[in-house]
């Protein structure tokens, strides 16, 4: 089951990092994708391994992917992202969190990658035959 739910996205940020919410000049050199958490507005599970993320820009899309699969969280309604800083990028320590069953669960973010859409995001997962 697909969640597209207006939701209200918690972020938790230990250290906050000014309001930049572009990337860097050294970190678009080195292939990584980054983004303010504080500018996410909705997100949607493609499977428990795979989030699509949307932020206030029109170019602010994203595809995650988890380290492990993330049970559950296709029932979920409220996520939160967190991160030492409050900005995420690919390749970095961020966390996804989530309720299970009124459980409090989460998972590592292994890679983002920005995408077009979410057509094109479930058809990066698909083409890669790590959806459901």
């Amino acid at each position: 089951m697909k969640n597209t739910v207006s939701v209200v996205i918690s972020v938790i940020a230990i250290v906050t990092s000014g309001c930049a919410s572009t990337e860097s000049a050294s970190e678009a050199s080195a292939g990584r994708t980054c983004f303010n958490i504080r500018e996410i507005t909705s997100w949607s599970s493609i499977d428990d391994k795979h989030l699509y993320i949307e932020g206030i820009r029109s170019d602010s899309k994203y595809l995650f992917t988890m380290f492990s699969s993330c049970y559950g969280i296709d029932f979920s309604q409220v996520i939160a992202l967190s991160n030492p800083m409050s900005r995420l990028c690919s390749n970095d320590f961020g966390r996804v969190t989530y309720r299970d069953g009124g459980r409090r669960m989460s998972c590592n973010i292994d890679n983002i990658e920005q995408v077009a859409s979410k057509a094109d995001a479930e058809g990066i997962v698909e083409a890669r035959g790590t959806g459901k």
